[in-house]
């Protein structure tokens, strides 16, 4: 019930922080970026410069900046989405879309450039950060570019949160700890741009933080003439 809580509070803030509108703010200082390299089919994102290259027809070759919006203009078939897609996967759109005005088209589409993919990362980690990375992640490689786990954190619930239809943001909770041990496939832990990894903390952890907190109020002179049992209540009561 409070990891529930949790995961409402932060929704509220994505969701506030979506109707201010697609700004994001940046940090003061450009993170140095991590490479990564790619396990799988590279998917195209928004400031990705590519070549469109044709074999017949090479007065249509082209160079492109994906837009923000994810799509390309490009000659005779003017807007075409290419976000989201592997260059294959754009190659054969393209292939298609010109077949309504050429022949027998032939081309290919080369990846000139990465813009780079933001993810941010937060909570129990030693060093909560912005990490810009080029290549594809998961949410392990991230927290151990993020400095790796602090003492309390708790891997089984990370909270991996997404940007869902119309931006709006989408949860997930990620049992990471078998993740560190192969039990969990890699797909269910990959990111995507512009997520973010939260780590909460242990049960154990937040009722030290609560009493650490209550005791601080307790003047040094007077003290306790009681004792009490602590009881570990379980996430989901």
């Amino acid at each position: 019930m409070k990891l529930n809580l949790l995961f409402l509070a932060l929704l509220t803030l994505l969701s506030a922080l979506g109707c201010a509108g697609n700004v994001v703010q940046q940090p003061s200082s450009e993170p140095a970026p991590v490479y990564h390299p790619v396990t799988t089919d590279y998917h195209l994102q928004p400031g990705d410069n590519i070549d469109i290259k044709f074999f017949y027809n090479p007065d249509l070759n082209e160079n492109v900046t994906i837009r923000p919006d994810g799509k390309i203009s490009l000659q005779l078939i003017d807007e075409a989405k290419a976000a989201g897609l592997t260059p294959a996967e754009l190659d054969d759109v393209l292939t298609k879309r010109y077949k309504k005005q050429l022949k027998s088209p032939t081309l290919t589409v080369i990846v000139k450039s990465f813009e780079g993919q933001r993810i941010y990362v937060g909570g129990e980690v030693n060093e909560p950060q912005v990490l810009n990375v080029i290549g594809t992640i998961n949410a392990l490689q991230a927290i151990f570019n993020a400095g790796g786990f602090a003492p309390d954190a708790q891997l089984s619930s990370t909270v991996i949160i997404s940007r869902g239809p119309d931006n709006r943001p989408v949860a997930r909770i990620v049992d990471l700890e078998k993740g560190l041990i192969g039990d969990l496939s890699e797909r269910e832990f990959q990111l995507q741009p512009f997520d973010m990894v939260y780590v909460p903390k242990t049960t154990i952890a937040r009722i030290d933080q609560f009493l650490t907190h209550l005791y601080s109020f307790i003047p040094p002179q007077v003290g306790l003439g009681f004792t009490y049992e602590l009881h570990v209540i379980d996430e989901d009561d």
